[in-house]
């Protein structure tokens, strides 16, 4: 009788054990079930979140709209904000979606694009033709003046070519199509240091890095900063009063440099975009990847010469040196717009060098380099055997852009398309 009550007893220990660990089992599954549930919808809401934080970005495409302020949208459980601004040549689009206190950014590069009737190469209207001489060729759309284009020689090198251009030709206007003013007002105030603020300076050091998804951070000097060993990517701005060095041992990826005077070495690799007032030096074989600029806004004024041949001896402020590539903007503006010389090289490209994208020259270039995109100048000049040819184009090639989507200068009234999406 003792055995068989403890046999029963036991079996009910064993059947309350079985109870309980159902019990868990039960628990465990619908806890799991829940959490499962819970992850589901809050992937869910992110991932919305950063479609939403996208379409956002590609939306403002359209509008076109550069402001300092802070869009703010309250959607439901949503709030969207975005702000659009420039950074260098391109405009900056951060978007930031807000659900249940998770935050969800995304940030681009933004630039105007290439239309079906965009120019290959727009020469101002100053009546007077295009002469195209030895190994040049024009292709896509060439924008000339009335007088057109015809074959010349210098020093006994006639044109080579079996046509005079290689694609359409439309008349163009005595201006160059024009950029956006608020862009222009940006450039301008950047070189008077608008954005040296101590709240957002930082000091030089060897590994530097900011998300673009943060605030911007400067690393500004009064006196000249050369650039060695650092390694600096993101947002942040190095600005000097004087000059900046940059040697080929320095890793940038997508810094702006600001300064009068700005020095790239030779073999220099990187994402840059560059700022400078008074004088641009650009080393040999250097390659600056895609998305750079390089914008010299001329602020030097022109100094009173006595005869010609002081002007033909005069210093170029502005020089791409031999066998570069560069894939982005190259962008000449004088302070003086009215009183240029007619003669001066304003922008001078090496032989050998390489532009994929756009060069807009607010006065006259020398180039004997390759151009895969959109060249736009007031004036060709080439320096050869000791004469000035003006409305010359010497061995210089103008081909078509090979990036089907690429995106660059800031024009009034133009489509916009991503350049690069950022971190």
């Amino acid at each position: 009788m003792k055995v068989f009550h403890k046999i029963k007893a036991q079996a009910m220990q064993f059947a309350l054990l079985i109870s309980v660990l159902i019990a868990l089992l039960l628990s465990a599954f619908l806890l799991l079930t829940h959490v499962q549930s819970f992850f589901r919808i809050k992937s869910g809401e992110l991932i919305e979140a950063t479609e939403t934080a996208t379409l956002q970005i590609l939306k403002s495409l359209e509008e076109n709209n550069i402001s300092q302020d802070t869009l703010v949208v309250k959607e439901s459980d949503q709030t969207k904000k975005m702000i659009a601004n420039y950074h260098g040549v391109w405009t900056k689009v951060f978007s930031e979606i807000t659900v249940r206190n998770q935050k969800i950014t995304k940030t681009a590069f933004i630039g105007s694009a290439f239309q079906e009737k965009s120019p290959n190469l727009y020469l101002a209207n100053t009546n007077s033709p295009l002469v195209v001489v030895g190994n040049t060729r024009l292709e896509g759309n060439s924008y000339l003046p009335k007088q057109g284009v015809k074959a010349g020689n210098i020093s006994g090198h006639y044109y080579q070519g079996s046509g005079l251009y290689y694609g359409n030709v439309f008349q163009s206007k005595e201006i160059l199509p024009k950029l956006d003013d608020y862009w222009i007002s940006y450039i301008t105030s950047l070189t008077k240091g608008i954005l040296i603020r101590e709240k957002n300076s930082i000091a030089l050091a060897g590994d530097l890095k900011n998300s673009f998804n943060k605030p911007y951070k400067i690393v500004y000097s009064p006196s000249s900063i050369v650039l060695g060993d650092e390694k600096i990517a993101g947002n942040v701005i190095i600005q000097s009063d004087t000059k900046i060095v940059v040697h080929p041992t320095t890793l940038l990826e997508n810094t702006l440099l600001v300064a009068p005077h700005i020095i790239i070495n030779d073999g220099v690799k990187g994402n840059i975009q560059i700022v400078a007032s008074k004088k641009i030096e650009i080393g040999k074989n250097c390659h600056l990847s895609y998305p750079s600029s390089i914008t010299l806004f001329d602020q030097t004024k022109t100094p009173k010469m006595s005869n010609s041949s002081s002007l033909q001896n005069r210093e170029i402020n502005f020089v791409i040196g031999k066998n570069t590539l560069i894939e982005g903007s190259v962008i000449y503006l004088p302070i003086q717009t009215k009183k240029q010389d007619r003669i001066k090289t304003n922008l001078k490209i090496e032989p050998g060098t390489e532009i994929i994208g756009e060069i807009y020259c607010q006065g006259n270039i020398e180039f004997q380099g390759t151009i895969r995109g959109s060249l736009y100048t007031k004036q060709c000049i080439a320096n050869q055997s000791g004469s000035i040819y003006l409305n010359h184009i010497y061995n210089g090639k103008i081909l078509i852009n090979p990036i089907p989507d690429y995106a660059g200068l800031p024009f009034v009234n133009s489509k916009n398309k991503i350049a690069k999406w950022l971190y």
